[in-house]
């Protein structure tokens, strides 16, 4: 055609290349601010979780402990009066917990497992002992008054080699475990605050099944030989 003009195919080339690397940084730009945004939802989710979970089990704290609530990290709980020192007690397998542990002068032992990746508090538990076994109904009973009927009953024949009885309670952000260590007429008790996720993990490290109704007053027995094993391989 007279009078037109040709447009160098290298010209349209650049001109297309130009326009995709922008069109590269314009799509590269968008995806930077979406995983910016999630990113940034995630972590006030992640701040509201901590904070209910902070409410939830602070209410469900026994004495001893009024005020921690789980997901503090080690300086909120010091700044409550309590003294955590490291304990040389390892975290259970697959917990991935930095333990403290902080001693009472009633003789019960307190013990604290804080996350070894965020540091904030994952369980706590409260280690004390029944001289006697008809004092299991009494605690039991107060138990059930401060926490309401147990959501579950379990007999779990391998807590690091021993057989226990625990007594479950399961709310949105916190789970509860009585555990009983029944052995010479007496019961040593540990009561678990944690998160659901580890007192689920822990029923199902240590094999535990629910209780038949019929069994509810037959709590396992720990034998000489079971406990003298267990004391030889915690040392």
């Amino acid at each position: 055609m007279q009078g037109s003009k040709l447009v160098p195919v290298a010209a349209i080339v650049l001109v297309l290349a130009a326009a995709g690397a922008g069109w590269i940084a314009w799509s590269d730009a968008q995806a930077a601010r979406m995983a910016e945004e999630h990113e940034a939802r995630e972590a006030r989710e992640q701040a509201r979780r901590l904070e209910r979970q902070r409410e939830e089990s602070m209410a469900l704290m026994p004495p001893p402990l009024r005020g921690v609530g789980l997901g503090m990290d080690l300086e909120e709980v010091r700044a409550l009066g309590h003294t955590l020192d490291r304990s040389t007690s390892r975290s259970p397998a697959g917990l991935h917990l930095v333990m403290y542990e902080e001693r009472l002068e009633n003789g019960a032992q307190m013990m604290f497992g804080f996350s070894e990746s965020t540091g904030h508090l994952q369980q706590v538990q409260v280690m004390s002992l029944l001289p006697r076994l008809d004092a299991i109904a009494l605690h039991l009973s107060a138990m059930n008054e401060q926490y309401g009927t147990p959501s579950g009953v379990w007999d779990c024949p391998d807590t690091q080699g021993l057989p226990t009885r625990r007594f479950t309670w399961r709310h949105s952000q916190t789970a509860i475990a009585d555990v009983f260590l029944v052995y010479n007429g007496r019961a040593s008790l540990t009561l678990y605050l944690a998160t659901p996720e580890i007192i689920g993990r822990s029923l199902r490290m240590s094999q535990c099944a629910p209780v038949p109704r019929e069994r509810l007053d037959q709590f396992p027995t720990a034998s000489p030989e079971q406990i003298r094993q267990a004391t030889e391989e915690g040392d």
